[in-house]
């Protein structure tokens, strides 16, 4: 694991001097680790990012794809996010657990999941969709998501948050500016 992720590391500087700081969006990662007050900061150029994803090629990531592992599920996966794109706004899941709560809403086409764990770590996770970022998702005859085409849906939709995680480990903060 440490190999890979030195071989990415490099990747990621070596793409990084060739593309240079180019204009356009961001993506952005905060990390806050509570117990050892470790920062980690990442501000990476949206061209940067789809140039390293697209060259990496490790075990179930290729060429910019991620294998999902779905052989037992057989879903129309255009019809299903379709459906949900253009569903009405409202509250579509509440769970309410001793472990956790977990709540799916869509309110002017954005998706929100939220997650309150109870135990462990008493995380809080919210995740931020756009609806119009299920048009970019692609899934294709080897079972793998086109992580690529995402991450370009990105440039056209509205800037902001997409992943929040506090807990008493550590905050996690994702966003595109």
């Amino acid at each position: 694991m440490a190999r890979k992720a030195t071989i990415l590391g490099t990747l990621i500087i070596m793409v990084g001097l060739a593309v240079g700081a180019t204009e356009g969006r961001w993506l952005n990662v905060d990390v806050a680790e509570h117990t050892t007050d470790t920062k980690v900061n990442v501000h990476l150029p949206m061209g940067l990012v789809m140039s390293v994803i697209n060259a990496v090629n490790v075990e179930g990531f290729e060429a910019g794809k991620v294998r999902l592992h779905t052989e037992d599920v057989d879903v129309d996966w255009v019809r299903l996010l379709t459906s949900i794109r253009d569903a009405a706004d409202g509250e579509y899941v509440t769970v309410r657990s001793d472990d956790a709560d977990v709540k799916v809403t869509k309110s002017d086409d954005t998706i929100l999941i939220t997650v309150d764990q109870k135990t462990d770590e008493q995380a809080k996770v919210e995740v931020i969709l756009p609806s119009g970022l299920l048009d970019a998702v692609s899934i294709d005859d080897e079972d793998r998501l086109d992580v690529a085409a995402l991450l370009s849906a990105l440039d056209s939709l509205p800037g902001g948050d997409l992943v929040r995680v506090t807990s008493t480990d550590a905050d996690v903060r994702v966003w595109i500016e």
